[in-house]
This record gives structure tokens, C-alpha cells and sequence, in this order.
């Protein structure tokens, strides 16, 4: 990420870019695979999806009575260069090794790393939001997220067992 300051309808439109990247990856995760892996995979993508919600529903009660400030938000340039700031940070689609999804323990280290990903991008953004009123929510997301990875990792450790 860069060194800039986020207001919090900045961090909270690139966070919903974030889950919605998220949730693509997964989906299409599941799309290859069957059993176990295929159905992990896609209750990742409904944890995904979920943020996504919580985000777009905390966008639209802060940008209540801000419309005039929040307009260029939806302008497909700043969209653009949002995702620009985020691409590949997590959800590394060049990078992704063939075998992410081969089966459950792949699908889960995978996870895994794009949980810790999501974790630091989101502490990085935590650090550099410029409104208070978005900090608590923020931090609740990134308990979410920890919480997440734990998950991911005991179910790692269980099938590694």
C-alpha cells in the first residue's frame, strides 16, 4: 500500500474491492474442485461475501448526508485506481501456484496466506485512516479476519494431524 492517508469512505470503498476479489477467488477456486475442498472453498467465499455486505452497508450509513463528498467514489477512474492500489496485494492471480487447489490442505495453506495477507493490508489501512468514526469498525473487521485465520489454521493442523 501507499503512504497515503484514507478517509473512511476511501478505506471502506477498497475493502469492499478487497471482498469482492475475495469472493471471485474462491468461487472460482470451488468451480475446480469437488467434496471437502470444493465446500470450504465456497463457505470462504460466503465469509467473503458477508464482509462485502457489512462494508457496503457501513459505506452507505457514513456517506448518509455526505453524498457531495462521496460522489467521486462511484466515478469508474477512482475505482479504478483503487483497485490499482489493491490488485494482486492478497489475491495474487499471477502469482497463484496451479496447485492452490488441489486439495483440502493446499486450499487451506493457500487461504491461510491470503487471510494473513488481508490482515496486514487491512492494519496498514487500521494506521492510516484519517477518521475516527471508522477505526471501531475497522478493528471489528480485522478481529473478523484474525478470527478467519485461526480458523484456517486449526483446520490445517487437524487434517495435517
Amino acid at each position: 500500500m501507499t503512504n497515503t492517508t484514507f478517509s473512511g469512505l476511501e478505506m471502506l470503498k477498497i475493502a469492499i474491492l478487497m471482498e469482492e476479489e475475495g469472493y471471485d477467488f474462491y468461487i472460482n477456486g470451488a468451480n475446480y474442485t469437488k467434496g471437502k475442498t470444493k465446500e470450504f472453498l465456497l463457505a470462504a467465499a460466503g465469509q467473503e461475501f458477508i464482509h462485502k455486505e457489512r462494508f457496503t452497508k457501513l459505506f452507505n450509513d457514513l456517506s448518509t448526508g455526505k453524498e457531495m463528498d462521496s460522489t467521486y467514489l462511484f466515478d469508474i477512474e477512482v475505482t479504478k485506481y483503487l483497485k490499482n492500489l489493491i490488485e494482486n496485494q492478497v489475491f495474487d492471480k499471477k502469482e497463484q501456484p496451479k496447485d492452490a487447489f488441489k486439495d483440502l490442505k493446499a486450499a487451506l495453506t493457500y487461504s491461510l496466506k491470503t487471510e494473513q495477507l488481508t490482515i496486514s493490508i487491512y492494519t496498514q489501512m487500521y494506521e492510516k485512516v484519517s477518521q475516527n468514526d471508522v477505526t471501531g469498525i475497522l478493528s471489528t473487521i480485522l478481529e473478523e479476519e484474525k478470527s478467519h485465520a485461526a480458523y484456517f489454521s486449526k483446520l490445517l493442523k487437524e487434517i495435517v494431524a
